[in-house]
């Protein structure tokens, strides 16, 4: 055939460009994918991930017949969380708002055709917190959470879905290959040395039915954004620095109870009765007939017993551990004081003993209500050098390091981390694509980060429609008499016993269980006559407490509401 029979092609109506000119493709060559938020034009660059927020019960359902009418897209998109302070806040179910996250994903070719749904493999999305520059992701390895931790970026979530780093040509020289650990970690550093591979948390993503993708033209995915979670680290969480700052060290110092400061020998209130029981003392704090008098006993717990508050309750200083091991040493240098005098009452002598002793004697009558136990009272405690004073200090820190870690053991996902600013988080989508080709890897595609958030704590109001809890008429007798018992209380023979002396008794602390023998009780309540009790209580202190905080004008709001006309 000649040159000249050669018929030209039709001319092909302009298409739009593609976001990036695509480089040359070989045969076979895959043509790259984009996954971005939902996009108001679909000709638009690709978007950070979209997040809307649905007040609508049935949010799904609401999501899904917005996304399939084009023109309520830009509604959609509109519908993002509100501001606070210039940045996104998201509330949490419990305050009737639920968090969305829409994505679409398209062809970086000429025209940005939609992507064929049947492409993709799975969906997911992952929510990081931001920490300075760093991204954290929430990793877990089974059932054991590891918590936040910086990774690789670029590798898949999932860890048995991350390719090998190297192969060696055997299983065990692959596991030993420091990037093949990198791999296996998700590029934690600070979990380099685990032999177990962790993953990251993974929100799914859906797509969309056929008939709402089609409707538009697009592929679409969507998926719920949880920003609550009852997930704990199993690890301790990193105690705060005690004294990290010379205020925060004079606070600190200036809490201690003064017989741990330094200064000269202090004198303690010694009653009538040097020597008293656990009987006694207990007797003395029911204001029954004892050895100690009301005022002996109050000025003892508000000196001697404060000190061992501190040091047991605060410090735990009497248990085990690297703190309470130097709180120890140092009361152990510590003396008290006990004149000895002659039969006219002069001082012939003063008898010094080791302070802690001391304390661990006062601590059983005091604090543990030893039976039996004893406490004789020196008259003084002894001076506290500058040097000692120093090493008291220093090892109550110690303390509350150690106290700090026993009492928060683990780390909530969504808690605080004490600095006083609220946490910032982002989102990021990724798709796996199935293989081009038979016998070729598939490919992981990931969208950009969506603009850094806030979570609401859970009190704070969302401004959703509150629900209304009707009360039964306390002054209708006749409605009364209709509100039967709906829950009953099993009680042990001793608490009934206690719960059934006179009232005036229970109110001053004289209220008895026995010795536990007897007949146990079920009492039957009602439920909506205890809220109404629980109400009444409740506005009484409102009242009283607004003398301190001023709070009602915002706490409490009440309004009339015009009674049914028959």
């Amino acid at each position: 055939m000649s040159a000249a029979t050669i018929t030209p092609p039709p001319k092909s109506p302009p298409r739009p460009l593609a976001l990036r000119a695509p480089s040359a493709q070989a045969p076979g060559q895959a043509h790259p994918v984009l996954l971005s938020g939902l996009r108001a034009d679909p000709r638009a660059a690709p978007a950070a991930p979209v997040i809307v927020a649905r007040r609508d019960q049935d949010f799904v359902e609401g999501l899904l017949a917005d996304l399939g009418d084009a023109s309520a897209h830009a509604a959609l998109l509109a519908s993002t969380p509100t501001r606070h302070q210039g940045v996104p806040r998201l509330f949490q179910p419990v305050q009737r708002v639920f968090n969305l996250v829409v994505m679409e994903v398209f062809c970086d070719l000429p025209g940005q055709p939609r992507l064929d749904p049947r492409k993709i493999e799975s969906s997911g999305f992952v929510l990081r917190r931001v920490v300075g520059s760093q991204k954290l992701a929430w990793l877990k390895a089974g059932t054991q959470v590891f918590g936040w931790e910086a990774v690789d970026e670029s590798l898949d979530p999932a860890q048995d879905r991350r390719g090998l780093a190297v192969n060696l040509g055997h299983p065990v020289l692959n596991a030993l290959a420091p990037s093949q650990r990198a791999v296996r970690t998700a590029g934690s550093a600070r979990l380099a040395g685990a032999k177990v591979a962790v993953s990251e948390d993974v929100q799914p993503l859906f797509k969309t039915p056929p008939e709402v993708a089609d409707g538009v033209a697009r592929t679409l995915l969507f998926g719920t954004l949880r920003v609550s979670s009852g997930e704990l680290t199993e690890h301790a969480a990193t105690p705060p620095v005690f004294g990290s700052t010379p205020q925060e060290r004079q606070q600190l110092a200036d809490d201690l109870v003064v017989y741990l400061r330094q200064g000269g020998a202090r004198t303690l209130p010694v009653p009538t009765a040097r020597s008293f029981s656990t009987e006694q003392w207990t007797a003395a704090a029911q204001e029954k007939p004892s050895s100690l008098s009301p005022a002996e006993f109050r000025a003892l717990d508000a000196q001697l017993g404060a000190l061992l508050l501190q040091l047991g309750n605060e410090f735990n200083a009497f248990g085990s551990g690297t703190g309470p091991a130097a709180m120890q040493a140092a009361l152990r240098q510590l003396q008290v004081e006990s004149d000895v005098r002659n039969s006219q009452g002069q001082v012939t002598r003063t008898d010094r003993s080791s302070a802690y002793d001391f304390l661990l004697r006062a601590k059983a009558v005091l604090l543990d209500a030893v039976p039996g136990a004893a406490l004789t009272l020196p008259d003084r405690w002894g001076a506290v050098s500058d040097t000692l004073a120093q090493a008291i200090f220093e090892a109550s820190l110690l303390c509350l390091q150690q106290q700090f870690a026993q009492l928060l053991p683990a780390r909530g996902r969504f808690e605080a981390d004490g600095s006083g600013v609220e946490a910032r988080y982002v989102v990021r989508a990724f798709i796996r694509l199935k293989p081009d080709h038979p016998g070729c890897p598939g490919r992981l595609v990931w969208s950009d980060y969506s603009e850094p958030f806030t979570i609401a704590p859970w009190f704070e109001s969302s401004g959703a429609p509150v629900p209304v809890i009707p009360l039964p008429d306390l002054m209708d007798r006749a409605q009364l008499a209709r509100v039967r018992p709906t829950v009953a209380f099993a009680l042990p023979p001793k608490l009934a016993a206690l719960l059934r002396t006179d009232a005036k008794d229970l109110r001053d602390g004289k209220g008895s269980g026995g010795n536990g023998l007897g007949l146990g009780w079920i009492c039957s309540f009602s439920l909506p006559i205890i809220t109404l009790c629980a109400f009444i209580v409740l506005n009484i202190f409102l009242q009283l407490f607004n003398l301190i905080f001023w709070w009602l004008p915002m706490l409490k709001i009440c309004i009339p509401i015009p009674k049914a006309k028959e």
